[in-house]
């Protein structure tokens, strides 16, 4: 017998790789007479287009490439298949013949619901039948897609740890690893010792040279006596090549190490008080501009040195040039005004400073082992709200995440805490397992991980999401004191990302490196959240599909059956930050808007731009709303109600229609917009709390719902939501239909008879919270909300807002933590005949639950799920539930056993 793939060598390049892709392996061919259907509790192939083998497209090309009625004798297992005569052209198959030839193929109709799903999305132009060349190119894109989203289990660290001896230090221990780049050669190390010398590694770690400090000389009763002087920090700063140090001296030295021997170049002293810890910025993006040097001191103050002009001096140099001096006495700073700028901040905390961190908006971090300012986060200026954090034994290491705006802090308690950036008072989670105190944090973004060091030289590897510990790694270092005497350095640990991750570590006078693996192409953009936090997410029931989109301009389409990502498309609108998204009626176009009033429409199933649409204004666009076949409307900061029309597929650029016959009556931006098709209404509410209510077959307002006069001003409309099922209800239509989030009090309006509010109530948790996502089931008997804390709320509805006597809160049926953030978008739907909610969050995360709060997964989590096995779900890890409400009567500085409010109930562990 002739083999297939010389069979098919003459046909076309995208089917002999399909064939090539599913012959790979020793493959058993299957019978229709002994298929079985597949076990319930069967996960390994979850989708159609992974259950179909060679033998299968083999029997379905002789079906699609059959002349129109012919029965394929040769092949007995394909007479039933072809018997049916055709009603369309040759070469192409309709829905109920795709569904009966897989039937058969197959052996059950347990598929049949997939196979309505695969052949809508593979049929383009809209005629009802598919051919076999786009049959083929859809399953060898599925397959490619699999390949990439198919991980191998993660390797932590290649090879070996390597280990060096600092025999330099004579016996100190390193206070400072640094890493210098430099663009003609690999990166390098610079390793400070306690006793002031600076040891250059290659990357190595071999020793290439060194450099001793030189001792302070202070005058005594007999002369001149040197005196030994202990280095506190140092800091790279790379802009200008040099390194700083700081010592106990009231010191910090500034050594040129680009080019040539190393040499000090200037030196601060008599600073106020013994700086702690340094840190360093500069624009990567423009190295001309301005610099920023920051130090701690031990009487819990910061400095702030900004260095105007960088690439010119760092000082005046011609001062230094009369007196022969290469020394700034503090107090005689103002002298070098054209290049430098100090400023002091006083007692920012009640202790020494452990950390300190400079983030580009101007703000400042620092850490302390005090348990009233264990950690504060200010603006540089003084002008925004500080937060503080209370821990008790305060906090000794910390490491920010800007994106994801996440902190995580260790100290002496062993205890790794996560945390929200503007939620000082309540961790995310507590990541428990170290048995002596933390010194040192880093947050690997790419790979949603934190790295945490502790004295005893053990390293955690920590996922990010799921709250748990992926690795240990105990570190054996050769020492010759006995443990109770060993000393360790101030600062022994360092992360670096680029050019490729690896840590760094040191112990006493020992110094090791691991180096960790690239993440891969599947980890960068198939298996990991989003490295932005989410602007929102859309179900799209038409294909069972999850688009996300996230501020970066990315966006994702993710199968909601198992989980796996589909589709990606980066870049969406340049670097412009993505607002909002929408689908169309048809569920096969997706919109989306920027925050510069840019708006695109998709094919997202192939990823095609369809339309690029006439920018009105540069600005933001807060709400997309389809309201008819190919037409939709805009509402933004521009305060106007701008309509679409993209009917006509072959016009790549599409006017705007400006005439909305209402006009212009918001006085603010607009925020929230929700559209009701069975009444024709569309509501707008803007950031002064004005509702208005419009007829979209005249574009006039309905009715004000709130109208706010020039004098007074509410709180921002966050949401809007029509309650649809209401609306259809002729015996409902009086009662309260639409509901608005402010802050975090819901409202509850009846547009017909009396047009008044209905009801009121607070929905968090806790107070200043406000509500961020609304959505209701199909007959509004249930309302899902998500808030600003990382909460998810189901609320029974059926008989609220019914009557004017809805004074009281409705029955609140479960609540539970979502998100390490702001839910951003929450959306129950339905498939099969059970219910599911959607939620994405500011954390970059978004993840699926059942009706009654199960977690069943992330979306882009390496363990696939399948929404008609339960057991598939991953509701034993508890995801974002390691951390519920605490009880309200503790304090989580103070908390001597895990105690937690959950649903309702005192949960002792």
């Amino acid at each position: 017998m002739t083999e297939p793939m010389e069979q098919n060598s003459c046909k076309p390049r995208f089917l002999q790789l399909l064939l090539r892709k599913v012959q790979k392996g020793d493959y058993q061919p299957e019978t229709i007479s002994n298929k079985k259907s597949p076990s319930p509790h069967q996960s390994e192939e979850n989708s159609l287009e992974e259950k179909l083998h060679l033998n299968h497209l083999k029997h379905l090309e002789q079906l699609f490439t059959a002349p129109k009625g012919e029965v394929l004798e040769k092949n007995p297992e394909c007479k039933k298949l072809s018997k049916k005569q055709k009603t369309y052209p040759s070469g192409s198959l309709t829905l109920q013949e795709l569904k009966n030839a897989l039937t058969e193929l197959l052996g059950t109709e347990y598929w049949n619901g997939q196979t309505e799903l695969l052949f809508n999305k593979i049929q383009t132009a809209h005629d009802n039948i598919v051919d076999w060349s786009e049959f083929c190119s859809h399953l060898l894109l599925q397959y490619r897609k699999r390949d990439v989203v198919e991980k191998t289990k993660d390797t932590f660290f290649q090879g070996k740890p390597l280990i060096r001896h600092c025999s330099q230090n004579k016996q100190e221990p390193t206070t400072r690893i640094l890493a210098i780049f430099s663009p003609s050669t690999t990166h390098s190390f610079v390793t400070v010792s306690k006793g002031g010398i600076l040891s250059f590694w290659d990357n190595n770690l071999q020793l290439q040279k060194t450099y001793e400090m030189l001792s302070d000389a202070v005058e005594a009763p007999m002369g001149k006596k040197k005196i030994k002087v202990w280095t506190t920090d140092a800091v790279y700063m790379p802009n200008v090549h040099k390194i700083a140090v700081a010592t106990t001296s009231r010191k910090i030295y500034f050594f040129e190490v680009s080019l040539g021997p190393i040499f000090e170049d200037f030196h601060l002293f008599a600073l106020n008080y013994i700086p702690t810890s340094v840190f360093y910025w500069y624009n990567t993006e423009s190295v001309e501009s301005c610099s920023v040097l920051l130090w701690g001191d031990d009487h819990g103050g910061v400095s702030v040195l900004r260095f105007l002009h960088p690439n010119k001096s760092l000082y005046e140099k011609s001062l230094f040039e009369q007196t022969g001096f290469s020394g700034i006495y503090m107090q005689d700073i103002e002298n070098h005004c054209q290049f430098l700028r100090y400023t002091y901040i006083r007692r920012l905390h009640q202790d020494s400073i452990s950390q300190i961190q400079y983030v580009p908006e101007d703000l400042c971090i620092t850490s302390s082992g005090n348990s009233q300012t264990s950690l504060v986060i200010m603006d540089m200026d003084q002008k925004r709200k500080a937060y503080t954090w209370k821990i008790k034994r305060g906090i000794k290491c910390f490491d920010f995440c800007k994106s994801l705006n996440l902190l995580v802090s260790g100290g002496a308690d062993c205890c790794v805490r996560v945390w929200n950036r503007f939620v000082p008072s309540l961790p995310t989670a507590m990541l428990r397992g170290h048995s002596l105190p933390i010194l040192g944090l880093a947050i690997q973004e790419e790979k949603g991980q934190i790295f945490s060091y502790s004295k005893d030289a053990v390293l955690k590897i920590w996922d990010m999401s799921y709250h748990s510990c992926l690795h240990t790694v105990t570190l054996k270092f050769p020492h010759s004191q006995s443990e109770d005497a060993l000393e360790q350095g101030t600062f022994p640990f360092l992360f670096l990302q680029k050019p490729f991750p690896l840590i760094l570590i040191s112990y006493i006078d020992y110094m090791g490196m691991l180096r960790l693996p690239m993440p891969t192409q599947s980890e960068t953009n198939f298996a990991t959240p989003h490295k932005a936090p989410l602007c929102g997410t859309v179900y799209n029931a038409f294909f069972h599909q999850v688009v996300t989109g996230c501020h970066n301009s990315t966006i994702a389409v993710w199968d909601v059956e198992t989980g796996m990502k589909q589709l990606i498309l980066n870049n969406t609108h340049g670097e412009e930050e993505l607002t909002c998204m929408a689908l169309d009626n048809s569920g096969r176009r997706l919109i989306t808007a920027a925050r510069n009033g840019t708006i695109k429409v998709w094919d997202i199933q192939r990823g095609h731009i369809l339309h690029k649409l006439e920018v009105v204004e540069d600005a933001e666009v807060t709400g997309l709303v389809p309201i008819r076949k190919h037409i939709f409307l805009t509402v933004g900061w521009n305060r106007k109600i701008i309509l679409y029309d993209c009917s006509k597929l072959e016009n790549v650029y599409v006017p705007a229609d400006k005439t909305w016959k209402g006009g212009q009556l918001h006085k603010e931006d607009i925020l929230a917009v929700d559209y009701c098709p069975p009444l024709d209404l569309l509501a707008t509410a803007s950031f002064d709390g004005e509702i208005i209510v419009w007829n979209v077959e005249t574009q006039r307002p309905h009715h004000f719902v709130r109208k706010v006069s020039r004098e007074s001003s509410l709180g921002p409309v966050n949401k809007l939501l029509f309650l649809q099922h209401r609306c259809t209800d002729q015996s409902l239509q009086k009662a309260a239909i639409l509901i608005s989030a402010e802050t975090g009090n819901l409202h509850w309006w009846s547009l017909f008879g009396k047009r008044m509010e209905y009801g009121k109530f607070y929905a968090p948790l806790k107070e200043d919270i406000s509500v961020t996502g609304l959505s209701a089931t199909k007959n509004n008997q249930l309302l899902v909300t998500g808030d600003s804390s990382g909460f998810i709320q189901v609320w029974d509805i059926s008989d609220y807002g019914t009557t004017l006597s809805s004074s009281s809160n409705p029955l609140l049926l479960r609540s539970w933590k979502a998100h390490s953030c702001t839910v951003v978008s929450v959306e129950h739907f339905s498939y099969g005949s059970d219910s599911f909610i959607i939620s994405g969050s500011s954390d970059g995360t978004s993840g699926l639950w059942t009706a009654e709060g199960t977690f069943v997964g992330l979306f882009g989590q390496e363990k696939k799920w399948s929404l008609r096995v339960p057991a598939t779900y991953s509701s034993h890890r508890n995801a974002f539930q390691g951390m519920p409400v605490l009880d309200s009567k503790l304090e989580d500085t103070t908390i001597e056993k895990d105690r937690y409010l959950w649903w309702g109930y005192i949960y002792c562990l």
